[in-house]
């Protein structure tokens, strides 16, 4: 045909290939369906058990789950994974074996009837989900695989919800909603969260302070700022109920002072922030002491007061000072156990000869050591980071109150601090917002002083250059800004 007219769209009108068209050996792939509702789309989930049927969503997966339970089995392991759950095996049979085997028991009289097959399936069925998936889902959680532990948590949430376990649907549900947030998908997380935040406004109590709490962070991040003011008041009230422990209550008063702090209500945060910082002060919370002081101090300086700002900066510092003096006495506290009980093995170990009886002793005095008990305060970890910034903090304010001596001897502590945090990188990101930082407060403190405008425009080369020399792009377009606008000229 030598006409003109456009070409049929492929495979427009054309009939489907013939059986003896196929290539030889060629088996189509079926496409992926939802089991409940027959929807198909690439990002339909897979059933983390199985891997042979997929789901929409939790909710599809819930709805079927007693009909699919009946033919869900465990997918088979690879050659790799066989072999580690051989060698894990291997290992704990020689740890059993090396254990002093008490005698049997004798059963207990049958005071009840054996359980029914439904029970026996409910009972492995949440004995699966405590043992397996709440382990693997802390793993992922861990190194950042969010989108991974979704997956493992809808089917521990579909099992919770077939047998109406509330308490583990509600534990479940509040760790969907963390990886959604996680992930930066706060109307994914709302909608993970609700079965335990409906569980919360019914209940109310001790149990509701997780679910309030992960609501109040939701509405925060979706800019609902009048609802996440509804769920702080419900956190606060759960946070009074007799069963709830000093150190929670910190806690509450210290994420609803900070999520005020963040939407700039400075009125209702220090308050909060302020009562936090004295239940932290009681239960030894260094760290969260240290936070809520430092969120007090930029308060009182967006307030205009510095010499406020400069007592709760100064009390951060007092407050890391007495959490790393609490984690270096506790570390020496664990190495002379560790030798004391060392010593006494080698003892016994010299009196009873080596091998056979003493051996078996050793293991039963072993299980028979308390382990190291708990500590009566929380770790505060690597503070350097903190510690630099509290004194970058520091340097700002004496340098408004023009207490130059002072602003100079804590813009040294600092330079010292970030000098010596990990590698070059590291070291060349933190310096970069400490003169940021610098620049700031020299160009807040200057007023036509002679010299200060050449300080305020070194500051900020700094900041530039080193922020530039770390890959951080933010940080040097923030100090070219500032410098710009300390020389007079229009932001670019």
């Amino acid at each position: 045909d030598g006409g003109g007219g456009p070409a049929p769209a492929p495979g427009a009108g054309d009939a489907p290939p013939s059986v003896d068209e196929l290539p030889r050996g060629f088996v189509p792939k079926p496409p992926k369906k939802c089991l409940n509702c027959a929807a198909s789309y690439e990002s339909l989930r897979r059933c983390s058990r199985c891997k042979a049927v997929y789901f929409c969503n939790a909710t599809c997966q819930r709805e079927v789950w007693k009909e699919h339970l009946k033919t869900c089995v465990p997918a088979p392991l690879s050659a790799k994974a066989e072999a580690e759950k051989a060698e894990i095996e291997k290992l704990r049979a020689r740890e059993e074996a090396a254990k002093t085997r008490p005698p049997p028991r004798p059963p207990p009289p049958q005071t009840t009837t054996p359980q029914s097959k439904p029970e026996q399936v409910k009972a492995d069925e949440l004995v699966r989900v405590r043992t397996a998936i709440l382990p693997e889902v802390d793993r992922l959680m861990k190194l950042g695989e969010y989108e991974d532990a979704i997956e493992h948590l809808d089917d521990g949430v579909a099992v919770a919800s077939a047998h109406d376990e509330r308490e583990l649907l509600d534990s479940l549900s509040c760790l969907v909603a963390r990886c959604y947030l996680r992930l930066n998908k706060p109307k994914d997380a709302r909608d993970g969260l609700n079965p335990a935040l409906m569980q919360a406004r019914r209940e109310g109590g001790k149990n509701a302070m997780k679910p309030h709490s992960i609501a109040a962070e939701i509405c925060k991040a979706m800019g609902d700022e009048t609802q996440m003011r509804v769920e702080l008041k419900a956190l606060m009230e759960a946070a009074q109920d007799a069963g709830v422990d000093a150190r929670e209550q910190g806690a509450a008063l210290y994420l609803a002072g900070c999520l005020l702090d963040d939407v700039g209500d400075d009125a209702a945060a220090t308050p909060l922030l302020t009562s936090a910082a004295d239940a932290a002060e009681k239960t030894r919370d260094h760290g969260m002491r240290a936070g809520a002081m430092s969120r007090i101090g930029r308060a009182m300086m967006r307030a205009r007061k510095p010499r406020g700002a400069i007592d709760a900066w100064t009390d951060e510092l007092r407050a890391l000072d007495e959490g790393e003096r609490a984690d270096a006495e506790d570390a020496l506290r664990r190495v002379d156990v560790s030798e004391e009980k060392q010593k006494d093995k080698d003892k016994e170990g010299g009196d009873r000869g080596e091998g056979g009886e003493g051996e078996k002793q050793d293991n039963d005095d072993d299980a028979k050591t308390p382990s190291t008990p708990p500590l009566p305060y929380r770790p505060l970890g690597d503070a350097r980071a903190r510690r630099c910034r509290a004194h970058a903090n520091l340097y700002a304010a004496r340098a408004v109150t023009r207490d130059r001596p002072r602003a100079d001897a804590h813009l040294d502590a600092a330079l010292s601090i970030a000098n010596g945090m990990g590698d070059a990188r590291d070291v060349a990101r933190e310096l970069g917002k400490l003169w940021l930082q610098v620049g700031h407060a020299r160009r807040l403190a200057s007023v036509g002083e002679e010299g200060e405008e050449k300080d305020v425009a070194e500051a900020y080369e700094r900041a530039a250059a080193k922020a530039r020399e770390a890959g951080d792009d933010e940080t040097a377009k923030e100090a070219e800004q500032g410098l710009a606008k300390s020389a007079g000229k229009k932001s670019p």
